[in-house]
């Protein structure tokens, strides 16, 4: 710990997999410095952005990783594993506030999420945001001494925030799964009760590719996406506890909480102690209660905005229009459409611009949109959710620059794929003569078709299933 100590650097790159990540993160923030976390999977251009961006020094990796990250990475490596020796020489003393200089106001992490402009926009966490959302999780989910929680998100998504301080702010014990595990469900679920987990979090998705019982997981947390009421049926039920959490990266982790009972309409419930909600309308004026609006979040888990950007964060960060004691001074405007139902829960009614969330990862369909018209034969393009078989898959819709002209769907896939992370690369693209439009002038993306062509590579190999098991 004392020998990554480091009084100059100011933040710090995670790269690396899951198993590393709970270890490095809390190194970083004992240690007086920010964590940024890169999947080693994103594309290499997508890599070099974040770090221009955020102009990290040190880089934590893993040995396995390390001479890649020699080739893009210019500042020190640290591969933490072909270290442990002399790491573990180190002494184990906690490192004091005095000694690192952390004060409430600094960054604690910094997560880049899928932005409108093309390129990823960076949310700047800071320590005061982090404490105040483990307190108040804490406080709903009573997690107590004998319990064991599971680690399955990415350090690159926030959920993960949520499970590592969960354990270690309680100090009971952290399971994180193989990287090869944690992508099947019923793996991840022997897995569970093989360690005698309690404490499950994941998105819904994952949840319903889970089969097999999970006889020892007490308490059960969905977020990330709309929860069915089947997945509420199947699994809230011999007296485990099933939440439905909502929160936006922009106001750290888990803003709404709500316990999930079978035959009850699912919400996104009530805020976290701490947390302040606006519902309001075009204008920014309080909706009667039970009209939709867009939802406005204050309160402690306000995050300081993007980085580097400053144009974007005060479009997304705004002084609270409701003015009076007792109220936020900056809300984020989530772009989320609610309303209140009887009991004063929230309702969850879907976006008014063009983001989605599929599988839990947050998504701008205009930034894979913007990345699409940088290809020198498309004129226009738009992408849209469709879903197929409850699968819900990205769909792109084209226009070439000059009509009839053929565009190779390997320059398209190699395009996507050199720019953004695999799960915002459509499944299909489809060239129409034209995109159907409002009156405004606006894609109107209710009236495109069912995609027909699959986004794939056309030099792809494909090797036979040879066994049943195959």
């Amino acid at each position: 710990m004392r020998k990554l100590k480091c009084g100059q650097t100011v933040l710090r790159v995670i790269y690396g997999h899951a198993a590393h990540g709970p270890a490095a993160s809390s190194a970083s923030i004992m240690a007086g410095a920010a964590y940024v976390p890169i999947d080693p999977n994103y594309p290499l251009e997508r890599i070099r952005y974040i770090l221009t961006n955020t102009k990290v020094t040190l880089l934590l990796t893993e040995q396995a990783l390390s001479t890649g990250a020699a080739s893009f990475f210019e500042g020190a490596i640290i591969a933490t594993d072909r270290e442990a020796d002399a790491i573990g020489k180190e002494s184990a003393e906690r490192i004091a506030r005095g000694e690192s200089g952390v004060v409430p106001e600094d960054l604690c992490y910094i997560i880049y999420t899928s932005g409108t402009t093309g390129r990823p926009k960076g949310v700047m966490t800071r320590h005061r945001n982090v404490v105040a959302f483990v307190s108040a999780f804490n406080g709903f989910c009573n997690i107590c001494a004998s319990d064991r929680i599971y680690q399955g998100f990415s350090l690159g998504f926030d959920g993960s925030v949520e499970e590592i301080w969960a354990a270690f702010s309680n100090g009971v014990p952290l399971v994180v799964g193989a990287a090869e595990v944690a992508r099947f469900g019923n793996e991840v679920a022997r897995l569970l009760t093989e360690k005698r987990v309690t404490y499950f979090s994941t998105v819904p998705t994952f949840l319903s590719m889970i089969n097999e019982d999970l006889p020892t997981v007490r308490l059960l947390v969905v977020s990330g996406e709309q929860c069915p009421a089947e997945l509420v049926d199947k699994w809230a039920i011999n007296g485990r506890r099933m939440l439905n959490v909502y929160g936006p990266t922009e106001t750290t982790v888990n803003t709404t909480v709500a316990e999930c009972v079978p035959g009850k309409k699912i919400t996104i419930g009530k805020p976290l102690s701490g947390y302040d909600l606006y519902v309001l309308d075009e204008n920014r004026t309080p909706v009667a209660q039970g009209e939709a609006g867009e939802l406005y979040i204050g309160g402690t888990g306000v995050s300081r905005g993007y980085m580097n950007s400053p144009e974007i964060t005060a479009k997304s960060f705004i002084p609270n229009p409701v003015k009076g004691p007792g109220h936020s001074t900056i809300l984020y405007k989530t772009g989320d459409l609610v309303r209140y139902n009887g009991e004063n829960e929230l309702l969850f009614l879907g976006r008014i611009d063009t983001q989605v969330k599929i599988r839990g990862y947050r998504i701008e369909l205009s930034e894979i949109e913007s990345v699409l018209l940088e290809h020198p034969q498309i004129q226009s393009a738009a992408v849209t959710v469709h879903e197929r078989e409850g699968l819900k898959e990205l769909a792109a819709f084209i226009t070439a620059k000059n009509k009839g002209e053929r565009i190779e769907a390997e320059s398209v896939v190699g395009l996507l794929r050199n720019r953004l992370p695999a799960y915002m690369v459509p499944a299909y693209c489809d060239v129409l003569d034209e995109l159907p439009t409002l009156t405004s002038g606006k894609i109107n993306r209710g009236k495109l078709p069912d995609p027909l062509a699959p986004l794939t590579r056309s030099n792809r190999s494909i090797i036979a299933p040879e066994t049943d098991e195959e």
